[in-house]
């Protein structure tokens, strides 16, 4: 197999000769209508997406997620800390171990959700904060309910953190 050269000079004043004489499409070194279509069908640019019914189904799904991971988080870490027998470094921990408790229940719900895009990780950690930061008007709201999962005195001290947050006026 010969390898050719070519004389880039005359190369171009015969392309120009081409273009002149009213030959638009190059039959060599120009790609072709069929092939730059086949060529965007595979590698170009695609159309945004538009989302379907399952991913806007599942932004709730990921922020109320991130609730569950919280409270069961809190909710493990605190009824772990209270049986016998657990080592001092452990029920030391406080919010840390809520917080271990709450990524790890975070992970576990990523995976088993599949929440791993952008918009679902962002209601997740939505999700989260909200339960974080609203745990004491929640507490506060239904004091019952939390003294029966925590402890009564844990509920009355998040109850009167989140007094200011009762939807219901207290009676008495």
């Amino acid at each position: 197999m010969a390898v050719q050269t070519v004389d880039q000079k005359v190369a171009f004043q015969e392309r120009l000769k081409r273009i002149n004489a009213g030959r638009q499409y190059e039959p060599e070194d120009v790609i072709g209508h069929r092939t730059q279509k086949s060529f965007n069908r595979r590698y170009g640019t695609k159309p945004r997406r538009r989302r379907s019914f399952a991913d806007i189904l599942m932004l709730p799904i990921a922020f109320l997620s991130g609730i569950v991971a919280v409270f069961g988080g809190r909710f493990l870490y605190f009824h772990l800390a209270q049986m016998e027998g657990m080592p001092e470094a452990f029920v030391n921990l406080g919010g840390r171990g809520m917080l271990i408790f709450a990524l790890v229940l975070a992970g576990i719900l990523t995976v088993v959700f599949h929440l791993s895009t952008r918009p679902r990780m962002q209601a997740l950690a939505l999700g989260c904060l909200l339960m974080h930061f609203g745990e004491s008007a929640m507490a506060s709201n239904a004091p019952e309910l939390w003294a029966e999962m925590f402890s009564p005195d844990y509920a009355a001290e998040l109850a009167a953190q989140g007094a200011g947050f009762r939807l219901t006026p207290a009676a008495g």
